[in-house]
């Protein structure tokens, strides 16, 4: 096979398991309060450790090469610049109001009309955006390994595979609750799952003369910090609501280990 549809098909599969990942949080019964509390902590847990122990590491590596030894700094620069975008954000969209008695999430309220139940589906759709920004370069990581040696592509994506079966959860759970609709949730994780191969089509034929290291390094930096700050400031306190600390502090630490066996793959 050609390298170019060898490498291509390659990082589809790392996407295809986004979309994985997303059936298996689109099928069975509908989750409780206290399993979307560990879901959502799953998802906190996930982005987190996939920003610091993954993307801030080749941030720094990236600025570096273009700033010297001040790298790792431009870096945290860079990821507070991308969590205060994500705060402006949230300050600029209107919050949905407090919920009143009665209000309720997801399959009880199946057109969404739930103050809840919008609430979760903007945390569904906010976590999709980001997850596809960081499918986006890290399609191009993989093509681009894939391209190099075939050997070394097939070893990333299966690694990339392990891990974005979690983040295709993250996605589709919160949708599921908020809609009470399978096939929402599960097109949500697809879409984030077919970033990756957009970010390999797009870096290779459009964004490759410009992806410095120091650029992609100051990406990484930037969507590290939204994904952080989205963990921090919508996911947890989400799952607290949902079902309580435990099962949160629960679903994150699940993340977490996760997360980290699978990077430890990577290496």
């Amino acid at each position: 096979m050609d390298p170019f549809w060898t490498a291509l098909s390659l990082t589809a599969l790392a996407g295809a398991s986004t979309a994985l990942g997303g059936a298996l949080g689109a099928v069975g019964r509908p989750i409780s309060g206290r399993g979307l509390a560990v879901a959502l902590g799953l998802a906190a847990g996930v982005m987190v450790t996939v920003s610091l122990a993954e993307m801030m590491p080749a941030a720094g590596e990236g600025l570096a090469a273009g700033v010297g030894s001040a790298g790792g700094l431009a870096a945290v620069a860079a990821l507070l610049a991308g969590a205060g975008a994500y705060l402006l954000l949230e300050h600029l969209v209107p919050e949905p109001t407090p919920p009143v008695p009665g209000d309720v999430v997801g399959p009880a309220a199946p057109d969404g009309t739930g103050v809840a139940a919008r609430r979760m589906a903007r945390l569904g759709a906010v976590t999709a955006v980001a997850i596809a920004a960081h499918n986006l370069p890290e399609g191009f990581v993989t093509f681009a390994g894939a391209l190099e040696d075939p050997s070394v592509g097939l070893a990333l994506a299966v690694a990339m595979a392990v891990h974005n079966v979690p983040e295709g959860i993250a996605v589709a759970v919160p949708v599921r609750t908020a809609t009470g609709s399978r096939r929402r949730a599960f097109t949500w994780a697809a879409v984030a799952g077919i970033a990756e191969p957009a970010g390999a089509l797009v870096g290779y034929l459009v964004l490759a003369p410009f992806l410095t290291p120091a650029v992609l390094g100051a990406v990484y930096a930037l969507v590290s910090g939204v994904m952080v700050a989205l963990s921090l400031h919508a996911l947890l306190p989400e799952a607290q609501r949902a079902g309580g600390r435990t099962p949160a502090l629960l679903g994150a630490l699940s993340g977490i280990a996760v997360m980290l066996v699978s990077l430890d793959l990577l290496a």
